[in-house]
C-alpha cells in the first residue's frame, strides 16, 4: 500500500487566501474538503462553486464513514443535548468523597466538566490515561483525575445505551483498525485554522499513512508576529514542511509584528458612540451607505448584549441584517406561555390561570380579560372546591371558552395519576399539538414569528427527548403532574434556542469564520474584558493541575491553560482584521447600563500597524448625522424634528371652564386632612388620586393595607391587651380575606406573617405608652368624627373638615390625637404639607385653656408624641428602647410665640391648598414626593418622567478627537 503524502499549507485568514487554495484543489479529481470547525463549511462550498466536484463534509462525518470503511459498528454521534443530559446523571452518581460533590448538581458545573472533559480527549486522555496518571499525580489531582475518569466511563456507557458515540471514541476507534479504502478516497482537504487537536493531527497522520494525500491548511501571521500558536504546534506534531500563501495588507502585515512592513492600503478607523445603542446605530448607517449590503459586515464579540440593539438599529433604518444567534429558550413568548399553561394545570391555585388572558396569541378583548380574571377570583374563593367551580362554569359556557375546555380536559387527565417520563413526553406532544389551544396553531403572527415559534416547539420537545431517553435507560423515574411540570421549566430555563434570520443583508457575527471577506467591516464593543477576554482558569482543572498534568506526559503536547488561551485571543483578532477587503472601522461605547468603559488595548496596537488612523466621537447630543449627510428616511425625520423650531412643553392646565368646573367641589365642601395635604404638596397628585380616584394596585400598597390594623380593631379603648390582640388578629384576618383573591398564597403567607409581628410590636409599644403616658380614665374614644365629641371641623376661612380621627384623650393638660402613619424624626424636618396635616389635627382638638398633642404610632418601630411647648405639669419623657419620642414643635423659648408662627404657618398652608383646589390647578409640583408617587408615569414634571429637564443635559459641540 503506498502511503500518502501531507502536504502543509499556512495561509492568512480569510476567502482571500483560502479560496484559491480550494479552487486549486477543486480542479483536480474528486476528492473530500473538512474543516475542524464546523462554521467555515458554508464558506468551503462558496469558495469551491456549484460545479465542483469535491465533496464538503463535517470533519465528524468523514471520520465516520472512514470507519465504516474500517469495518467497525458506528453509532451516530450524541447530540449535545443527550451528552449534557448524560453528565447530568453521571454527575449524581459521584462518590461522597469526590471534590466534585458540592457543585455536582448545578447545571454551571456540567457545562464545565464536559468542556474539560472534551479537551482532555481531544489531547488523548481518555478514561484510563485519567486513572494511571492519578496514580502519578499529588492528592488533590489525584482524586479528580479519580473523579473525572468515573464521570468519563459513566457518560460514554450511557450514550452507549442510547446508541451513540463520541467523535473523539469514532477518532481512537480508528487507530486500532485497518482501513479498506478501495479507491474510495484518494486525497482530503483539511482547513484547521489555528485549532489546536492532537487527536484530530494524529488522525490525519494514520489517514496518510494508509494512501491518502491529506492538504492541511493552517494559519499564519502574514510578516513575523508570533502568534498562531495552536498552528505552529500542529504543524510539529505532523513533521511536515510548510508553504506560505497569501500576502495580506498594511494593517495585517504589521499587527503585533515586531518591525514595520510595507503592505497595500486598507482605510482603519476607530470611532466611540456615548453608549452601545448608539454604536450599533452609528455602525448601521455606515452599513447603509454603500447600498450593497452584501458586502458589508459587522464583527460583534458580545452578540448576546449587542444583538437586541443591532436588529432595533436595523428596522428602524430599514436595512436588512443576517444574524444567526441563539437566545434563552423562555425569552420565546411561545414556550413562556407554553409554561405558564402546564403550570396553571399542575397549580392549587385556578388564578395562575391569569398571566395566560393578558397573551397576545388568544385574541381576547379587555372586557374578556377582565371577566374571566374576575371568575377565576371568585372559584378561589371556593377552596377545595376551586377546580370543580371553574369547569362547572366553563362547561356552562363552552361556546365562547373551547380553548378553556380544552385545557381543563388536558389538565384532568395529567392530574389522573403519576406516569414514566415517556408517558409525560406523549403527554406533552398532546398538549403540544391541541389545536383547540390557540397558541398551539403556530400561525398566530405570521412569517417569521410563526418560524421562531415553531424552533421553540422543537427544542423544548428536544431537550426534554434528550432527559427523558438517558432517564429511561439509567433510573426509569415516575413522577406527578406538578414534579414533571418542575422538571420541564428547570429544562428549558437552562436551554436555548436559534432565532430565525434573513438570507439577505449585512451579516452580524460573533464568528470570524462565517464573514468571508467584506469590503467594509465593523467591529463593535472593543472593550477591555470584552476583546480581549480577561484571563480566566478553567475552574475544573487549574493551570498548576494542567502544568502538572503535562510534566507526567513529557512526550505528549501539554494541555492548554488560562494563558494559552489568553494569548489565542490574538488569533481571533487577526482574524476579524484579515476579514475586511478595503475598510475596517473598530468602535466602542464611552459608558453602558453599569459602568464607564475601557477601551481595549487592541486598538492601540490597530493605530500602531495601520498607519494613519481617523478617529471620530459620537457624543450623546448628535442623534442623528447633519442634513447633508443623511441617508436613511429615520435619520432625516429625526435631523428635521432636531433643527426645527423648538417648543416649550405645554402649559399643565386646564383650558376650558366646564373642565375646571368638572372637578371643583362645590362652596359647601368639606375635606379630609390628607386631601388638603396633597392638594398643597401637588395638584396633580390631588387630581388624580382624590377627583379621578385612580388607585394603582402594587404589592407595597397591601402592606399599607395593615397600618390601619389599630384603628380598625380600636387598639385605644381596649383595656386588656389579650382582648386587643384578639380584636387585632380577627382584624388582620377580616383584612386578608378581602386580598385572598387578589394575592399568591406565599405572600399570603408573608402578609399574615407580617401582619402578626407588627401586631405584637404595636400591642408592646401601646403597653409602654400607657405606662409612659398615663391617659385619663375615660377620656379614650376611638374613631371619632370631626364635628363631634369636641372635635371641630369648622377651621380658619371657613374650610369644613370631614372624617374621622383615629382616636382621642386627655394627658394631664393635653388634648391628645392619635394617629397611625409615618414616623416623624424631628420637628426642624416637618415640610409644609406636615404642618398642614398635623396643624389641622391640632386645631380640631383645641380648647381653651388646654394645650395639643398628637400621638403617632408608625409601622417602623417608633411612636412619636408631638406636642407645641412643654404645658404638662410632669415631663413628658421619651424611651428609644421602647420606640417611644417626645418632640416639642416649639421653635422658641416663648411658647406663646412659638405657638402663632406654627399657626400662622398651617393657615397660610390651608389657603394654598384651598386655592389651589377652587382654582382647578391640575399643574404637577416636582418634589421628593416623587419618589414614592404612584402617578409619576402620568405626570409630565415628575422627577423621574418629566419633560422639562433634558436627559443629556447641556449640549455639548460635536468635535474630532
Amino acid at each position: 500500500m503506498a502511503k500518502g503524502r501531507i502536504k502543509v499549507i499556512r495561509a492568512i485568514p480569510g476567502s482571500t487566501s483560502l479560496g484559491p487554495i480550494l479552487r486549486d484543489f477543486g480542479k483536480k479529481s474528486a476528492g473530500l474538503v473538512t474543516t475542524f470547525s464546523d462554521s467555515l463549511l458554508p464558506l468551503c462550498k462558496q469558495l469551491l462553486g456549484d460545479d465542483s466536484h469535491v465533496e464538503v463534509l463535517s470533519f465528524g462525518e468523514v471520520v465516520r464513514n472512514l470507519l465504516v470503511l474500517c469495518g467497525q459498528e458506528v453509532m451516530p454521534i450524541a447530540q449535545s443535548g443527550q451528552k449534557k443530559a448524560a453528565i447530568s446523571y453521571a454527575c449524581t452518581q459521584l462518590a461522597e468523597d469526590s471534590p466534585f460533590q458540592e457543585s455536582a448538581r448545578f447545571a454551571g458545573f456540567h457545562e464545565a466538566v464536559g468542556i474539560t472533559l472534551d479537551e482532555l480527549r481531544h489531547w488523548g486522555i481518555d478514561a484510563d490515561a485519567m486513572d494511571i496518571l492519578a496514580e502519578q499525580s499529588g492528592t488533590r489531582l489525584a482524586d479528580k483525575l479519580r473523579s473525572l475518569s468515573e464521570l468519563d466511563r459513566s457518560i460514554v456507557a450511557i450514550l452507549g445505551q442510547l446508541g451513540r458515540q463520541l467523535h473523539t471514541n469514532q477518532l481512537q476507534a480508528c487507530f486500532d483498525s485497518t482501513l479498506e479504502l478501495e479507491d474510495s478516497l484518494d486525497r482530503l482537504l483539511v482547513v484547521v485554522g489555528a485549532e489546536e487537536d492532537p487527536l484530530r493531527v494524529r488522525w490525519l497522520s494514520w489517514l496518510a499513512e494508509y494512501g491518502v494525500d491529506v492538504t492541511v491548511v493552517f494559519d499564519r501571521h502574514a510578516t513575523d508576529a508570533p502568534i498562531f500558536a495552536g498552528a505552529s504546534h500542529s504543524i510539529e506534531l505532523l513533521g511536515a514542511k510548510s508553504m506560505d500563501m497569501g500576502d495580506g495588507n498594511k494593517l495585517t502585515r504589521n499587527l503585533f509584528a515586531s518591525s514595520s512592513y510595507d503592505g497595500a492600503g486598507v482605510s482603519v478607523a476607530v470611532v466611540s458612540a456615548s453608549d452601545p445603542l448608539a454604536e450599533a446605530e452609528w455602525a448601521l448607517r455606515g452599513c447603509a451607505e454603500g447600498g450593497e449590503f452584501h458586502r458589508v459586515g459587522i464583527y460583534v464579540r458580545d452578540l448576546e448584549s449587542y444583538a437586541p440593539l443591532i436588529e432595533t438599529a436595523a428596522k428602524r433604518f430599514q436595512v436588512p441584517i443576517r444574524m444567526a444567534r441563539r437566545a434563552p429558550l423562555l425569552t420565546n413568548s411561545f414556550g413562556r406561555l407554553t409554561l405558564t399553561a402546564l403550570q396553571f394545570c399542575a397549580s392549587n391555585d385556578v388564578r395562575t390561570l391569569s398571566p395566560i388572558l393578558r397573551s397576545s396569541y388568544l385574541h381576547l378583548s379587555g372586557e374578556q380579560q377582565h371577566g374571566l380574571d374576575a371568575r377565576l377570583r371568585d372559584c378561589f374563593t371556593q377552596k377545595g372546591e376551586q377546580w370543580s367551580a371553574l369547569e362547572s362554569w366553563v362547561l356552562e359556557n363552552a361556546e365562547t371558552n373551547a380553548w378553556l375546555v380544552a385545557l381543563l380536559e388536558w389538565r384532568r387527565k395529567a392530574v389522573a395519576g403519576s406516569a414514566r417520563l415517556p408517558e409525560w413526553f406523549g403527554y406533552l406532544k398532546e398538549f403540544n399539538r391541541e389545536q383547540r389551544l390557540p397558541w398551539v396553531t403556530l400561525e398566530n403572527k405570521g412569517g417569521v414569528m410563526d418560524e421562531r415559534d415553531r424552533r421553540a416547539l422543537n427544542q423544548m420537545e428536544r431537550i426534554l427527548a434528550n432527559h427523558i431517553s438517558v432517564d429511561d435507560v439509567t433510573q426509569s423515574t415516575s413522577m406527578s403532574l406538578r414534579e414533571f411540570v418542575a422538571l420541564c421549566e428547570r429544562l428549558w430555563k437552562e436551554g436555548d434556542v436559534s432565532i430565525p434570520f434573513a438570507e439577505e443583508g449585512v451579516r452580524v457575527t460573533s464568528d470570524p469564520n462565517v464573514l468571508g471577506d467584506v469590503e467594509k467591516l465593523f467591529v463593535l464593543g472593543m472593550l477591555e474584558g470584552v476583546f480581549p477576554r480577561r484571563r480566566s482558569e478553567d475552574p475544573i482543572l487549574t493551570d498548576d493541575e494542567r502544568a502538572e498534568i503535562s510534566k507526567l506526559r513529557p512526550e505528549h503536547p501539554p494541555l492548554p491553560d488560562s494563558r494559552s488561551k489568553a494569548k489565542a485571543e490574538r488569533d481571533e483578532f487577526y482574524r476579524v482584521c484579515a476579514a475586511a477587503k478595503s475598510n475596517i472601522v473598530f468602535s466602542y461605547p464611552l459608558a453602558d447600563d453599569q459602568k464607564d468603559n475601557i477601551p481595549a488595548f487592541y486598538l492601540t496596537e490597530v493605530e500602531r500597524a495601520g498607519g494613519k488612523i481617523a478617529k471620530h466621537n459620537y457624543p450623546r447630543p448628535e442623534l442623528a448625522p447633519p442634513f447633508g449627510e443623511c441617508i436613511t428616511v429615520a435619520d432625516i425625520g429625526l435631523r428635521s424634528a432636531i433643527e426645527g423650531p423648538r417648543e416649550t412643553p405645554l402649559p399643565i392646565e386646564l383650558a376650558s371652564e366646564p373642565a375646571r368646573s368638572a372637578i371643583r367641589p362645590s362652596i359647601d365642601a368639606a375635606f379630609q386632612p390628607n386631601v388638603l395635604r396633597d392638594a398643597l404638596q401637588c395638584p396633580f397628585q390631588y387630581l388624580v388620586r382624590h377627583v379621578l380616584g385612580l388607585r394603582v394596585k402594587r404589592q407595597t400598597a397591601r402592606w399599607s393595607t395593615l397600618r390601619r390594623l389599630p384603628q380598625v380593631s380600636q387598639l385605644l379603648t381596649k383595656k386588656d391587651m389579650a382582648d386587643a390582640e384578639q380584636a387585632m388578629i380577627l382584624a388582620l384576618d377580616a383584612q386578608l380575606d378581602q386580598l385572598y383573591a387578589e394575592v399568591p398564597d406565599w405572600e399570603m403567607r408573608l402578609l399574615r406573617a407580617g401582619g402578626q409581628r407588627l401586631i405584637r410590636d404595636w400591642l408592646n409599644r401601646e403597653t409602654r405608652s400607657r405606662e409612659q403616658w398615663p391617659k385619663e380614665p375615660g377620656s379614650v374614644k376611638a374613631n371619632v368624627s370631626f364635628g363631634t365629641h369636641g372635635v371641630r371641623d369648622k377651621m380658619p376661612g371657613d374650610v369644613k373638615l370631614e372624617g374621622a380621627i383615629a382616636g382621642i384623650s386627655k394627658l394631664d393638660r393635653y388634648n391628645v390625637a392619635h394617629l397611625y402613619g409615618s414616623a416623624v424624626e424631628s420637628a426642624k424636618n416637618l415640610t409644609e404639607t406636615e404642618k398642614l396635616y398635623f396643624g389641622l389635627h391640632l386645631l380640631a382638638i383645641h380648647e381653651p385653656g388646654r394645650e395639643g398633642a398628637i400621638e403617632i404610632e408608625s409601622m417602623t418601630g417608633k411612636r412619636t408624641l408631638m406636642v407645641l411647648g412643654r404645658g404638662a405639669s410632669e415631663p413628658l419623657t421619651s424611651s428609644v428602647a421602647d420606640g417611644l419620642q417626645v418632640i416639642d414643635l416649639a421653635t422658641s423659648d416663648d411658647i406663646a410665640l412659638s405657638k402663632k408662627i406654627f399657626y400662622d404657618e398651617v393657615k397660610k398652608a390651608l389657603a394654598s391648598a384651598l386655592s389651589r383646589i377652587l382654582e382647578a390647578r391640575v399643574d404637577a409640583t416636582k418634589g421628593d414626593h416623587c419618589d414614592w408617587c404612584d402617578f409619576g408615569e402620568l405626570c409630565r414634571r415628575s422627577r423621574g418622567f418629566g419633560e422639562e429637564d433634558s436627559p443629556f443635559g447641556e449640549d455639548m459641540e460635536i468635535e474630532d478627537v
